[in-house]
């Protein structure tokens, strides 16, 4: 296996972590397991070792696995299901158009590189889950170009998302997923030679909604 096979590898398992976590909080079992796991003292980019610093901060309060799946349920609804939940984690929200044009763009995206979400995953195509659970899905296909060209159109609003989940969520494991996608969308740039500070929508929210959508590869 070659460095850049290894690390596509270990961004996948850092996606599907995340995409995990945004979805659904981890059960009774899945805290057993999370408490027990080893994370890195030391991690670069920097944004990775404050997530796994405050996932062991969370490991060092678990005392009854089921208490703090309860917790970490309580504090899922608050952030992302509600009633009022205090983020919006998709996409479209982030462009100002919720459920609108950004998701059908999204949707369109993974029609082009054959990607079908996961049945598991209840949430819109736009929302954060399914959009890292389709990175981790290319991660491990290993194919850098197709995972370059979702990020170039879809990769713009994650910086804000980490930020916003770092601020929001008052609980140290929901801040370490916020850390955790600052690091692994820092980490996937630097691999994949994309500048983030280049990259922007993939669609024109002032364009006719009359107009052929472009696909994801110009097409």
């Amino acid at each position: 296996m070659s460095q850049s096979d290894e690390a596509a590898g270990e961004l996948a398992d850092l996606y599907a972590f995340i995409s995990g976590a945004l979805a659904d909080p981890p059960d009774e079992s899945g805290v057993e397991r999370l408490a027990a796991e080893r994370f890195p003292r030391d991690a670069s980019p920097q944004a990775l070792a404050n997530g796994y610093q405050r996932l062991r901060q969370w490991q060092a309060g678990v005392d009854d696995p089921a208490e703090a799946a309860a917790e970490l349920g309580r504090v899922h609804t608050r952030l992302f299901v509600g009633p009022r939940p205090r983020m919006q984690i998709h996409e479209s929200w982030y462009a100002d158009d919720y459920l609108g044009e950004p998701l059908a763009a999204v949707k369109r995206s993974y029609r082009d590189l054959g990607i079908r979400p996961s049945s598991d995953l209840r949430e819109e195509a736009d929302h954060a889950a399914v959009e890292f659970a389709a990175l981790a899905m290319l991660a491990r296909d290993g194919d850098d170009d197709l995972r370059r060209a979702f990020l170039t159109i879809h990769g713009w609003w994650l910086p804000e998302l980490a930020t916003d989940v770092q601020e929001m969520a008052d609980h140290p494991f929901y801040e370490a997923v916020g850390w955790l996608i600052d690091g692994v969308f820092e980490a996937d740039t630097y691999l994949l030679s994309l500048d983030p500070a280049d990259l922007e929508p993939g669609y024109d929210l002032s364009s006719s909604q009359d107009e052929a959508p472009s696909s994801l590869f110009g097409e």
